[in-house]
């Protein structure tokens, strides 16, 4: 692999963040309801190993959701 880079290639340094990677907002938004649902079902006196399998078993279900909407409305999926 050529891991030389061109001296004429236009590099555009970020500002520099103390504290580290800033992460998308969907992601931190899914990571916000996780938690709050984890603690609403725990709280409710569900044991934290059925709250853990409900949550995994949704989120599974949800992502294949999510990737088959997704097949059915891109365009290189649709028959000409």
């Amino acid at each position: 692999m050529n891991n030389v880079v061109a001296a004429h290639t236009p590099c555009v340094e970020g500002p520099g963040r103390a504290g580290g990677i800033a992460l998308p907002a969907p992601a931190v938004t899914v990571v916000i309801v996780v938690v709050l649902l984890t603690g609403a079902l725990v709280s409710c006196g569900m044991t934290l190993e059925t709250v853990l399998t409900t949550l995994t078993a949704g989120g599974l279900l949800g992502v294949e959701l999510l990737r088959r909407t997704i097949a059915a409305v891109a365009p290189r999926s649709r028959m000409r």
